[in-house]
This record gives structure tokens, C-alpha cells and sequence, in this order.
């Protein structure tokens, strides 16, 4: 995959930097340090491409999108637009609707009032001399005002001592002092989530927290920001086990994983999955996993290691009941997010990746996938007619069943008649893709089959964002044990924020709580804890 980001540079910008680098070589010149950092982006571009180039999997589609010839979209009409396609008649837009979070409790503003001290009721009106003023509605207004995410707070305890004896005596602090951390703690439990928020939901990496608050007068080093986020990870450690316990009897799970990076990780020697034979892995991934119960609560669980999703679903999967129904699990057909332990699941495959499959091709044949995506198009139309018209899982599936899977009937057939009369080429990218959506025709229509199952992975790829918005900032972790501590509260944020529950609230109570989290962790669960 091309890694490198491209500036874009017109002609005219093109041929000044010729003239410059031509100059700079017959005059034996230094070039500025912005034309040395074009040059470098082009030698990077040129390496990357040719990188993918000698891959026999890349399509010229991908390469123009990678280097950002053509914009990401993968939206019909976006598509159409890029390759010069002509829609033949009326063709109905499919706008698919987005599957939002619960909407999070609103913070209650601070009522304050101003007393009117200058006048009184029953007296004269100033303006006419005339009336009595009477009381009536007060005026209002809402002010949001700003200040340093972390303000210091120096506590002066009046003291007195005993001159016989020598006790002290010492002026308790105010209860909400003591609410956010004991006397001889120096950052509150309020400081530590906001930092804990800000690293794993923000994106903003420890060292740049450190640099804010140094501009800002209250100097808070990169290290002692990690110190505090670690406090908050050991406070919520005990709900994080009891969510991943929870989990494992959950009904439907979504899951996929993302490439990361551990500084400090060596290879290792792990066990091939379906196999006795063990073999040295170096990859890392971040894997991610949204479970929903039966009572159709969602847990977001992230586990960061040399390993990929199949393995965290394994891991999962090991402290399910052996009485409970199987699961279905919504992934994308790599081998390596299916299951390999021993429990009886369903398998349901994503229709945007099969989707994807196709665009990749869209310059190659205009023509015909422009159809097929145009297809695929409808059966999200009827996924949001499902959701608009609110059917249980029951009724959504025989409403796919009805609509949806006649078109998927349709899709396939049309590959197959292509690949049987020779029109496409089997080895072709439009022959690969019709290849993959036939293989994996069972787990893309178990939408169409199956109670509970899903269209897409949208949703897991969607909380993944999390971790690759902190890779992006931050780049790697240092150690395991910090990828563990970014793993335990990115879930914990992900679920309460699934739960719709106040997160700022919920880490303060339970880092305050911590004791009571340690011995009933199901009293603070992110839908309960209140």
C-alpha cells in the first residue's frame, strides 16, 4: 500500500522547479529547503509507484487513487463523474443513511444569578415617576467561555496545633475537592480523563498535550500525561474485563483489524491457526470488534498485538456459554478474520468490500460495472427503507429476502454468463471480481437469510477510525503495555459512547469509584453506572 502523501503541483508550478533545480546545477547553487522537500516527494512517489507496479493485484484505478489523481469516493455518482460515464436514462440516487450513536447526555449549564441591586419591588419608576415596579420574567442569556484544559489550583488548609501535645488540626477541604482525587494527589481524576480523552478519542498525541499546556502557562510534561492516562487505565481495567466476559455470549459481532506499530515488539513464535505448525510473526495489527448482546447493547473491544481479528475473536469466543446460539460474525473474506476455535457460528461477509471489488475495475470496464454498482446501489436503498420503516431482525430479513436478494440472484448471474461466454476474461480485474462475489455468495446474501445479520462491516470500520486517528497523530506505541493501556480505554470510551452515556463523567466515576469497580464491575457498566 502506498503510504506516502503527494503535493499536488500544477504545470506551470512544475516547469518553475526545472528552472530552478537546472539553474542551481550550472551554477553550483544550493537549492531552498521547499524545493529540496518537492524533490523528495517525487523520489518517494516514484519508489511507491513502482512498489505497486510490480504487484500483479494493483489496478491502474487504485494507483490514480493512491497518488491522488482521483478522489477516494466511492460513491456511484462520484464515480461515474470521474471516469466520463454517461448515465443512460433516470437513474435513482441511493443515498445510504448513516447509522448514528445514541446522542450523549447534555451537559446542564451553570445557573448564575444577578441580583438587581439598585432597584427594589414596590418602588417608583424611575423613568415616568408614575408606576410601582412589580416583578416579571427574568432575562436570559447562555455564555460558553473558554480556559486552559488543566487550570492549577493551590489549597491553603488553615491549620492549628496543640502547644502541650502537639496535635495538628487541619481545616477539611470541600466536597468537591475531595470528589476528584485525595489531598495528596496532584493531577484529579476530572485532569486524567481529559487527558485519557484526548489522546485515545482526540488524536492528540502525548507530547503535543505537553507543548499546549506550555504555551498556555500550566506546563505538564509528555511523560507525566502517560503516567496519569495509565492511572485511569488500571481505574477501568476491572469494566473492561467484565465488558470482554459479556462479550463472548454476545449475539452478533462485527470485526476487522488495522496495521500498527510497536517500537519495542520483537518476533515472535506463534502457533499457525488449523495447524501444529509454529512459524516466527512479525506483523502488528490493531483489531477491533463490536458485540451486541441480547439485549442489544453494543461493546467495542480493541486488542493491539502480533495477531490478527480472527485471533482476537478466538480469544473471545473461549469464554462463550457452550449453551449459547451461534453467533453471527460480519467480517471481510480474508482468512484471517474467520474463527478457528471450536464453536458453531455464522458467517456473514461485507457487501462493500465485494462492492469494492468492482470499482477497483471502474476504468477498465466503464460500462458494465457502472450497472453493477448501480445495482448494488438499490439494496442499500432497501436497507434504509428497512431502518426507515423500523423492522425487528425478524422482519428486516424477509423484507431483504424479498427485495434485495433477487438482485444479488441477478448480479451473479450476470458474472457468470460473462466468464461461461468468454466476453470477460477469468484472470482479467473484472473476472477476479466476479470470481470473489461468486465464491462468497453464501456470506454476502446472509443478510438476505439470516435474522440479525448485516448488509456491511460499515461499523466496525467506522470505530477502527479511532485507532488509525491516533496512529495517524502519534505514529506507534513505544512499548506493549502502553498499546494495552490505549486498547482498555479507547474501548471504554468507544461503548459509553455507544451507550450514549456522558464519558467525561463516567471515567471521573469511576476512577473515584475505583474500589467499589474493583468488586462490582457489572454495577458500572456504561448503561448502568448512574
Amino acid at each position: 500500500m502506498l503510504t506516502q502523501s503527494f503535493t499536488d503541483i500544477d504545470n506551470d508550478a512544475l516547469d518553475a522547479l526545472i528552472e530552478r533545480v537546472t539553474e542551481a546545477k550550472e551554477h553550483e547553487l544550493a537549492l531552498s529547503s521547499a524545493d529540496c522537500q518537492l524533490l523528495l516527494n517525487a523520489l518517494m512517489t516514484l519508489a511507491n509507484l513502482q512498489e505497486n507496479i510490480a504487484s500483479k493485484d494493483v489496478t491502474i484505478h487504485k494507483l490514480k487513487k493512491l497518488v491522488g489523481i482521483v478522489k477516494s469516493s466511492e460513491k456511484l455518482g462520484a464515480l461515474i463523474s470521474q471516469q466520463g460515464v454517461a448515465a443512460k436514462g433516470k437513474k435513482a440516487q441511493h443515498k445510504q443513511i448513516k447509522r448514528t450513536k445514541p446522542k450523549t447526555q447534555k451537559v446542564k449549564p451553570t445557573i448564575i444569578h444577578h441580583a438587581l441591586t439598585v432597584l427594589t419591588k414596590g418602588e417608583l419608576c424611575p423613568e415616568c415617576d408614575l408606576g410601582k415596579l412589580t416583578k416579571y420574567e427574568p432575562a436570559s442569556f447562555l455564555r460558553i467561555t473558554g480556559q486552559s484544559p488543566f487550570v492549577p489550583e493551590q489549597h491553603i488548609m488553615e491549620r492549628l496545633r496543640c502547644n502541650a501535645c502537639g496535635a495538628y488540626f487541619t481545616a477539611p477541604l470541600a466536597e468537591n475537592v475531595q470528589a476528584d482525587g485525595h489531598a495528596k494527589q496532584k493531577y484529579g481524576y476530572s485532569a486524567r480523563s481529559l487527558m485519557a480523552i484526548n489522546k485515545y478519542y482526540a488524536g492528540t498525541p502525548f507530547y503535543r498535550q505537553g507543548s499546549l499546556q506550555n504555551i498556555l502557562g500550566v506546563p505538564i510534561t509528555a511523560s507525566s500525561i502517560f503516567d496519569q492516562t495509565e492511572y485511569v487505565a488500571n481505574a477501568i481495567w476491572p469494566v473492561f474485563k467484565h465488558l470482554r466476559t459479556i462479550a463472548g455470549n454476545a449475539k452478533h459481532y462485527y470485526i476487522d483489524d488495522t496495521t500498527h506499530r510497536i517500537l519495542d515488539q520483537t518476533a515472535i513464535i506463534k502457533k499457525q491457526r488449523n495447524s501444529d505448525k509454529e512459524r516466527v510473526r512479525t506483523g502488528v495489527y490493531s483489531s477491533g470488534m463490536i458485540a451486541t448482546t441480547t439485549a442489544d447493547q453494543k461493546i467495542v473491544l480493541f486488542e493491539t498485538n502480533i495477531g490478527h481479528a480472527g485471533e482476537f475473536i478466538d480469544s473471545v469466543l473461549c469464554l462463550r456459554d457452550k449453551t449459547s446460539s451461534p453467533p453471527i460474525i460480519m467480517s471481510d473474506a480474508l482468512a484471517s478474520n474467520r474463527p478457528s476455535v471450536d464453536v458453531e457460528f455464522i458467517q456473514s461477509l461485507c457487501n462493500s468490500h465485494a462492492r469494492r471489488q468492482f470499482v477497483d475495475v471502474l476504468s477498465h470496464f466503464p460500462d458494465e460495472v457502472a450497472g453493477i454498482l448501480d445495482r448494488y446501489g438499490e439494496i442499500w436503498h432497501i436497507d434504509n427503507l428497512a431502518t426507515e420503516k423500523q423492522l425487528n431482525s425478524e422482519q428486516r430479513q424477509a423484507y431483504h429476502d424479498e427485495n434485495s436478494r433477487p438482485i444479488m440472484a441477478e448480479i451473479r448471474a450476470w458474472g457468470r454468463q460473462h466468464l461461461s461466454d468468454g466476453s470477460v476474461e477469468e484472470n482479467s480485474g473484472l473476472g477476479k471480481a466476479i470470481r470473489y462475489f461468486d465464491k462468497h455468495y453464501a456470506g454476502l446474501t446472509c443478510f438476505c437469510t439470516v435474522p440479525g445479520a448485516q448488509l456491511d462491516n460499515n461499523l466496525m470500520e467506522a470505530e477502527l477510525k479511532l485507532v488509525v486517528r491516533d496512529r495517524k497523530n502519534a505514529m506507534f506505541h513505544k512499548t506493549l503495555s502502553g498499546a494495552s493501556i490505549g486498547d482498555v480505554i479507547t474501548s471504554i470510551i468507544a461503548t459509553a459512547s455507544w451507550a450514549g452515556t456522558n464519558i467525561f463523567d463516567y471515567l471521573n466515576t469511576l476512577q473515584r469509584e475505583q474500589e467499589a469497580v474493583k468488586l462490582a464491575p457489572e454495577n458500572y457498566l456504561p448503561w448502568n453506572y448512574q
